[in-house]
């Protein structure tokens, strides 16, 4: 018997590259026969969303909330039972997303978080905007299911806005250099792995090949929530 399948609505354009991944990670990661196997998607990029981590750090929520709920309006009218963002940043609003989708909000941190549990590692590195790391977005989630996390000092910090805005987020492929710098700094701090906790980190991780054993792909954690959720077959 056939298991139903449910309408996921992704709202993206924060990047849209980023977007695009995770589609393409949702396509791949289906074990499927036939067309008819994979799960109905609808997404709407919405590029012109405002710059998330700059409305969290001037203080312009309202006015960011505002647009994202009328998209997420949209894609419930549309008929979309679940809900994906693959942006980081924006699940600062993870509690009133969930509150729309009548409780069928998928978090990626949530799934991110859960995952670094179940291999049983105890002290994770947070790569993210800053807009993430100042919300405590990772360090709350993690915290609930045993996990310490750890985030940058400010100099590395810098550094990871700057691989995020001023290379990914224009086009390019990220520079390697930049991103093992960073990776080194975590490491000294003790750190079993690092989540890659932004969607333009994880078009890094598509572009290059990376240890999976140490960083840990929040958007790969999504979307395997989004293929089980939806009734598809998470191709192991």
């Amino acid at each position: 018997m056939s298991v139903k399948k449910e309408m996921l609505g992704i709202l993206g354009g924060m990047g849209p590259e980023a977007t695009s991944v995770l589609y393409k990670k949702i396509i791949d990661k289906t074990e499927v026969t036939c067309d008819q196997d994979h799960i109905n998607i609808l997404i709407y990029s919405h590029a012109e969303i405002p710059d998330r981590t700059a409305c969290i750090l001037e203080g312009k929520t309202d006015y960011l909330w505002d647009v994202l709920g009328n998209d997420i309006d949209m894609l419930k009218k549309a008929g979309c039972k679940y809900l994906a963002v693959p942006c980081n940043t924006s699940h600062y609003f993870a509690d009133k997303f969930n509150e729309k989708m009548d409780g069928n909000f998928i978090n990626m941190i949530e799934e991110a978080s859960k995952y670094a549990k179940k291999r049983n590692l105890k002290k994770v590195g947070v790569m993210a905007t800053t807009g993430t790391v100042k919300s405590d977005l990772y360090k709350k989630e993690l915290n609930k299911v045993g996990i310490e996390a750890v985030y940058p000092e400010e100099d590395i910090q810098k550094l990871v806005m700057s691989l995020i805005y001023d290379d990914i987020k224009r086009g390019g492929k990220g520079d390697r250099h930049v991103f093992k710098e960073i990776s080194e700094a975590f490491k000294n701090m003790g750190c079993e792995a690092v989540i890659l906790a932004c969607t333009e980190l994880s078009v890094f991780a598509q572009n290059y090949e990376l240890n999976a054993d140490y960083y840990i792909d929040a958007m790969e954690c999504l979307s395997r929530a989004c293929i089980e959720k939806c009734g598809g077959k998470y191709l192991d």
